[in-house]
């Protein structure tokens, strides 16, 4: 720290715990830096009267030492700045600092405001945090507001007209943020009535600068602030519902992500391998859900069971839309199917699997997180080579082969056979350039689905009962399957039929020829 310093702001904040990767080919990269080269975080501006005082352009004295460690055991450290400027306004900042936290507090006393004309407030924010990923999402940058009790979010996408987008009413904190990294500002003990979200132009990341307004010729405020990275628990330390900035998915599903991420967080501190933990999870919701899938499964099987009978009432009717609707709800009522008992589990389901899509996309323990042989980093891709600049990503091509071999025990209409190609396709473009753990969690899903839509059609409570009497439309033929045995009932009939006095059709014919006789006769 400088005893002299333009503007007393932060032109530097780096995480030592945590190395940028926008370059993969030099290696873990440079300490994470939460303000950008040339900027500055916490500038003050000063709304005196008609005009705007940049005090970050002021000269500031400090007392303060020009270096401050605190490893040395110290718990806090205190800086302190004091500047004059035009009309002898005078800024005081004072920061403090604390061990082992990427929190701190903000200060700034301002005194001899005495042009009474105009509006008085002060601006402070940051410049925004820019990425620190290889591929950054499009959607982490942003800049995230509690206001009036609400949760605004803008985005990079939005900035493509305006470079600002001002927000009125009761502030309590404001972000910016990327995907794995938050700067955040919150009033402490003072109220924040404006803030604007600063972006466009050339800029990847978007900033935020709040207004504090000031009463009289002098007035005191206090910023907590929060510098680090997207860490669920620490944010949540701070106690002003910071945690909320962090993207958890849509608000049905949040409480139950927030849940899975610390349920994925305590067993990593029992298990030190997030690949691991991943696997264990995928096979704990397996077995949560196992009765719905099964039930799934089983459905989808008793649905092919009678696919043959619906093709006959489909030549039957022919173009008639409505008979044919009529007489496959008579078939599947009396068959015992129902055409939505294999998509309501899986829709009951959906909010625990969008939950873990988000936990598992966003959660800052698997960013450099390795798990096994070439797999060395579960929040990128698992690149194992590239041929002609093209990267080649193991786990998507095992995942899209698990899902081709499964739809062949889900699909038997030969007339879906494209739609059951496209489908692993499809899913394996979509996961291709996902995060190693993602694909990892489907992958386990995909082999415990197989395996037990296996034990469903192989197995030994594969054989399925259907009935041939009053389901076929009438001018279909009833051919009864070869494998269907006789129940006990008709086994006793035939034998007593054997026993009985025969009456053969040759003595009832030489009966019915002498009739004939008798009559000619007369």
């Amino acid at each position: 720290i400088r005893d002299r310093s333009r503007g007393g702001s932060i032109t530097s904040w780096r995480l030592k715990e945590y190395n940028e990767r926008l370059d993969m080919k030099s290696g873990t990269g440079d300490p994470v830096s939460l303000v950008t080269e040339g900027s500055r975080a916490l500038a003050l501006t000063l709304d005196y009267g008609p005009t705007s005082l940049a005090v970050d352009d002021w000269a500031f004295e400090s007392g303060s030492p020009s270096h401050i460690d605190l490893t040395d055991g110290r718990e806090t450290a205190v800086v302190r700045y004091d500047a004059t400027g035009p009309d002898g306004v005078a800024v005081t900042r004072e920061y403090t600092f604390y061990a082992d936290t990427y929190s701190f507090e903000a200060g700034g006393d301002v005194s001899g405001l005495k042009d009474p004309s105009g509006r008085r407030a002060l601006w402070s924010g940051w410049p925004g945090v820019s990425p620190t990923e290889e591929k950054e999402d499009n959607k982490a940058p942003a800049s995230v507001v509690r206001i009036d009790g609400g949760i605004a979010k803008d985005g990079l996408g939005r900035f493509k007209e305006q470079t600002e987008y001002p927000r009125v009413g009761e502030i309590e904190w404001v972000t910016t943020q990327s995907r794995y990294f938050i700067a955040a500002v919150a009033p402490d003990g003072v109220t924040c009535n404006e803030t604007r979200a600063l972006g466009g132009g050339e800029t990847k990341s978007v900033g935020f600068k709040t207004a504090v307004p000031l009463e009289g010729e002098s007035a005191s405020v206090t910023f907590r602030v929060f510098a680090g990275p997207q860490d669920y628990k620490l944010i949540s330390a701070m106690g002003v519902g910071l945690e909320r900035a962090i993207d958890m998915g849509w608000s049905f599903t949040r409480p139950l992500s927030v849940l899975l991420l610390k349920a994925l967080v305590w067993a990593h501190g029992y298990i030190p391998n997030y690949g691991i933990v991943i696997i264990l999870i995928s096979i704990l919701t397996k077995l949560l859900f196992y009765r719905l899938t099964h039930k799934s499964f089983t459905e989808m099987k008793r649905m092919q069971d009678v696919q043959p009978k619906l093709n006959a009432l489909k030549e039957q009717y022919g173009d008639n839309k409505e008979a044919l609707a009529k007489a496959q709800m008579e078939m599947y009522k009396k068959e015992g199917v129902n055409p939505l008992g294999s998509c309501l589990p899986m829709i009951l389901q959906m909010p625990v699997f969008i939950a873990l899509f988000q936990v598992l996309r966003t959660t800052i323990g698997l960013r450099g997180a390795p798990f096994m042989l070439w797999m060395t980093d579960l929040s990128q891709p698992d690149t194992i080579a590239a041929i002609a600049g093209f990267p080649i990503h193991i786990l998507p091509l095992l995942m899209g082969l698990g899902m081709l071999l499964q739809q062949k025990f889900t699909t038997s209409d030969p007339s879906q056979a494209a739609m059951t190609k496209m489908m692993p396709i499809l899913f394996t473009v979509l996961f291709y350039n996902f995060a190693a753990g993602l694909v990892i969690y489907w992958l386990v899903n995909t082999i415990l689905s197989i395996a037990q839509q296996y034990y469903i059609h192989k197995g030994p409570t594969a054989s399925v009962e259907v009935s041939t009497d009053a389901a076929a439309p009438e001018g279909v033929p009833e051919t009864a399957p070869a494998s269907v045995t006789a129940p006990p009932a008709f086994e006793e009939a035939e034998v007593v039929q054997e026993n009985a006095p025969a009456q053969t059709p040759s003595s009832s014919s030489r009966k019915k020829r002498r009739g004939r006789r008798r009559r000619k006769k007369k």
